[in-house]
């Protein structure tokens, strides 16, 4: 079933978007839980994320869904997306796609799922892709923020750093004559299973090898803010989708669009 939701009218907060998902997630399933424990948790925390952040996308990409259906077209058929923004000119225009580690595993940190999700990450960019070679494709990995610590027996860097290696040579694409299986962004989302926090680190930038990545405005490579990161996956739509001319003041104006204003 779809979701839709009124956007909200106010500016989103990370610490206000991260508690609502937890709440809605409900109990954090415990290290010796299950896997299907830790399965259903995952998919809870999943469908609530994708109702929140397609709510928030809907004033800049209006129509924006969250669905667990299988609606998007692929090159083998209707595959599920966490989030999609269509429209009948563009088709799929953006998609986005939620993978997650949340509960640590011992003496393996946040990465004894790495192969497993870059291999599907893979698959889903491929597949819509071939078939819609300008959707924008967003990928978003979440870990606890302790992944940033947590290390395996030897290892030099953390469970995220690993994750930043490993899911670096998948994204970047830039134009609908690269790879498929690339993802225009992938965002690893870093947030506080108490709910005080969430940022987003962009995998194309370099990570520390321990602990977490600067969260100041005036460092180069620092996790975003919710706020900004739909600022980001709507830059990433106009880039596919409208060209710019630039003048030398540095102003742009869409091409196509004559000027019928007056001469200043």
């Amino acid at each position: 079933m779809v979701t839709r939701r009124r956007a909200s009218t106010s500016r989103p907060r990370g610490e206000e978007v991260i508690r609502e998902v937890l709440a809605a997630a409900g109990e954090r399933p415990a290290q010796t839980a299950s896997q299907s424990a830790k399965i259903k948790y995952a998919s809870r925390f999943a469908d609530a994320m994708a109702q929140r952040l397609a709510t928030d996308l809907d004033a800049a990409l209006p129509g924006t869904e969250a669905t667990a259906a299988r609606r998007a077209r692929s090159e083998k058929g209707n595959k599920q997306l966490d989030i999609n923004f269509s429209t009948p000119a563009l088709g799929l225009a953006v998609g986005i796609s939620f993978k997650s580690v949340h509960i640590r595993e011992q003496g393996a940190g946040y990465t004894h799922n790495l192969k497993r999700n870059e291999e599907e990450l893979r698959i889903e960019a491929s597949g819509y892709h071939r078939r819609q070679p300008y959707a924008v494709m967003i990928g978003v990995l979440f870990l606890p923020f302790d992944s940033c610590e947590a290390t395996k027996p030897r290892s030099r860097y953390s469970s995220f750093g690993s994750w930043v290696r490993h899911l670096r040579p998948y994204t970047g694409r830039t134009g609908p004559q690269d790879d498929p299986d690339r993802f225009e962004r992938i965002f690893i989302a870093l947030y506080d299973p108490q709910g005080t926090d969430i940022r987003f680190f962009d995998v194309a930038l370099p990570p520390p090898r321990l602990g977490p990545p600067p969260l100041t405005d005036d460092a180069p490579s620092r996790a975003i803010t919710y706020e900004e990161l739909l600022q980001e996956i709507h830059r990433e739509f106009l880039k596919r989708n409208r060209l710019d001319f630039s003048w030398s003041d540095g102003e742009t104006d869409p091409l196509g669009e004559e000027d019928t204003g007056p001469v200043s």
